[in-house]
């Protein structure tokens, strides 16, 4: 994080669940600033409390979150957002950033339960945030400036990768990204299994295929199309050629497709029940 862009700045995360712990992880190794805190079950709230320094606040409600922040981030479930929402309203002015993490709610439903003028920012981050992997989709309601979408990127950086886009597109990235995490981690327990099946230890065989998904992911992001890579390893007549047959046969990558296809269009219902 660029010490200039956050360093100093009052930062809130109002519900520390999974998400809301990886951010607040996240933002503690990075030096993000002072933070402020709050969640309904006082449990969640207990490991941090003294946290690197005192640079954590523990509160005693949301809305003392919203008055003392600069940036306020909502960590909460979709459904609780309204709630949440009209609860710290009176508590943000024109000037704060509020950003929130829910699937499904559109900036504009929350610009709309703010008020007029208020700096909304949509986000979908997965749950790689927990070891600073997470891949941040993000887009901007109407009152956000570039200034406040750079803040908002330094922020979120904290946790992984972050890409601006389309609030058209959040629902297809919820299924690709915030849900197909969980797809990626089935297959590599698949693999894993695979290699107990024929007589590895499992945690052995389930270190190797995680490895190997990382070396294949890494491969595509240094710029080798996935093809290249089946050309590389297959052979003819070999071992790799038989596998790969044997996922065509029954019918592997229709499915990854289809679980992406079939995860956006529950994003799309969840949204299109809001409004």
């Amino acid at each position: 994080m660029k010490e200039t862009a956050v360093r100093g700045k009052k930062i809130g995360v109002i519900g520390i669940g999974n998400i809301g712990a990886s951010l607040l992880r996240g933002l503690l190794a990075a030096d993000g600033g002072n933070i402020f805190i709050s969640d309904i079950k006082r449990e969640n709230l207990r490991y941090f409390e003294g946290a690197s320094e005192s640079r954590v606040t523990v509160c005693e409600g949301n809305k003392e979150v919203a008055e003392k922040s600069d940036v306020i981030i909502l960590a909460v479930k979709p459904n609780d957002v309204r709630g949440v929402v009209e609860e710290i309203a009176p508590f943000v002015n024109e000037e704060k950033i509020v950003v929130s993490v829910a699937a499904g709610v559109p900036t504009r439903e929350i610009e709309r339960d703010l008020g007029e003028g208020k700096k909304v920012i949509r986000v979908m981050p997965n749950i790689g945030a927990r070891v600073g992997e997470s891949v941040t989709a993000m887009c901007t309601g109407k009152y956000v400036g570039e200034e406040d979408e750079a803040m908002a990127k330094e922020i979120l950086s904290a946790i992984g990768y972050v890409y601006s886009v389309k609030e058209s597109d959040m629902d297809v990235i919820t299924g690709l990204s915030g849900s197909g995490i969980a797809f990626f981690a089935a297959m590599i327990e698949a693999m894993a299994d695979g290699g107990v099946y024929e007589g590895l230890p499992h945690d052995l065989a389930l270190e190797i295929s995680a490895k190997t998904a990382l070396g294949a992911a890494k491969m595509i992001l240094a710029g080798d199309k996935p093809s290249s890579i089946k050309q590389m390893t297959a052979s003819p007549g070999g071992t790799t050629m038989r596998g790969l047959y044997a996922m065509e046969a029954r019918g592997i990558k229709a499915a990854m497709m289809e679980a992406v296809i079939e995860a956006t269009k529950r994003a799309r219902e969840i949204s299109e029940h809001r409004s």
